[in-house]
């Protein structure tokens, strides 16, 4: 019966339908946590007599919490069954966002928006989701995990009551295809999975965490991640002031926050296909130089709505790629400790994207523009596409690679 169920001509991937439940968390987590901060920047800037540096100061701390407990949470969700920490996620994240509605200081303000609320997405949101989605996908990863964080670009308005929705799909979601008596990808033959095991280099490698951590190709992808990640905390934070500084009034910031967020729906999947089919680590590396150029474009622009506009689109690759580039861990360092591995590269990428909007902030309040803090940021786009381009793929004895396949097949 459980091999009959992989094989069903017809049936739709239950893998998919994994795919489409983290979408819709990744969009309540991008509507109310990272679009959703740059939205209330200046109101909440005026309405407490902040600097923009300390208005900036709660993400830049969230990203502290993230990087001290991501190795933490990767291991857990390795560890125990993934549907524990997407409920305590689901149920912390709408606790916090109840909370920040009942917030009238700076001080509970911080304490709400780095405790439960950013604990809530980053833990139960960001890291289980795409965990699962590496177990369920080998050849289609890169695609199945750009459907998933497209759901970041088209969140909307949701209270945290609405979060708290969630909770029965989230318990719809099972850690492995070998659970349900299925193959990754929704292959219907041992055969034809395993053509399309080896049809990708390296994905046919389980590396322990240890494993990882001791070789060149993880610190790559640390440093690449870390990189990469830097513009976009420090740009999306500041997105609205950062098109009110080019002329523009709340209102019409808000729109171009709106079509930046509409470019990212088709480029994200467009480079998570494209990924699949050729070269993640070329389409990582190219995604992240379109993103420079979009950064120069609103560094120098006039401010003209074509200068914007071609601003949202190639930004818009530098995080598109986000999500090709994380099926790059999957397809290196395999399944079986996914979480833990990206866990320990998430600690890495915040450590380095931490002081990224505080210093777009400090740079705005003592020169009155933001040119400064975007030309470092092209510079990190251009290290981001060197590092990537370079990257080493790892390689263990065969011996031990069957052997962890072994385990593989019977885990679950």
């Amino acid at each position: 019966m459980r091999r009959s169920l992989s094989q069903s001509p017809g049936r739709v991937f239950y893998g998919w339908w994994i795919v489409v439940i983290g979408c819709v968390q990744d969009a309540v987590k991008g509507g109310l946590f990272n679009t959703g901060f740059t939205l209330y920047f200046l109101p909440v800037l005026t309405e407490l007599n902040l600097s923009r540096a300390a208005t900036s100061l709660p993400f830049s701390l969230s990203r502290l919490e993230a990087a001290l407990g991501a190795p933490f949470v990767g291991y857990l969700i390795d560890r125990f069954d993934v549907r524990v920490m997407l409920v305590a996620g689901t149920l912390l994240a709408g606790l916090g966002l109840i909370l920040l509605s009942l917030t009238h200081s700076y001080l509970l303000f911080l304490l709400v928006f780095i405790g439960p609320l950013s604990f809530g997405f980053q833990a139960g949101f960001n890291q289980a989701t795409l965990a699962v989605v590496a177990q369920w996908f080998r050849r289609k990863r890169g695609l199945a995990m750009a459907i998933v964080q497209t759901g970041q670009s088209i969140g909307g308005v949701l209270s945290g009551f609405a979060v708290l929705t969630l909770l029965p799909l989230v318990l719809l979601i099972r850690r492995s295809p070998e659970s349900m008596g299925l193959l990754p990808d929704g292959e219907r033959a041992a055969g034809e999975a395993a053509a399309g095991f080896a049809s990708a280099p390296g994905v046919a490698k389980e590396f322990t965490t240890r494993e990882a951590l001791r070789t060149r190709t993880f610190w790559v992808l640390a440093a690449f991640h870390g990189l990469r990640n830097v513009p976009y905390a420090g740009v999306t934070v500041h997105l609205v002031p950062l098109m009110v500084w080019k002329g523009l009034d709340e209102p019409g910031a808000a729109f171009y926050v709106g079509l930046t967020a509409l470019a990212t729906v088709v480029i994200r999947p467009l480079t998570g296909w494209l990924g699949d089919r050729r070269s993640k680590q070329t389409v990582g590396a190219v995604g992240v130089l379109l993103g420079a150029a979009g950064l120069v474009v609103l560094a120098y622009g006039d401010g003209a709505w074509w200068a914007l506009v071609l601003f949202a689109v190639l930004f818009s690759f530098g995080d598109g790629v986000n999500s090709v580039t994380w099926a790059l861990v999957g397809d290196v360092f395999g399944r079986t400790h996914f979480a833990t591995i990206r866990g320990w590269i998430s600690m890495f990428q915040s450590f380095a994207s931490m002081p990224a909007a505080v210093y777009t902030g400090w740079v705005y309040d003592r020169t009155q523009s933001y040119t400064q803090a975007l030309v470092a940021f092209v510079i990190c786009y251009g290290a981001a596409a060197i590092v990537l381009w370079l990257m080493p793929h790892p390689s263990r004895p065969a011996r031990r690679e069957v052997a962890a396949g072994r385990a593989l097949r019977v885990s679950s």
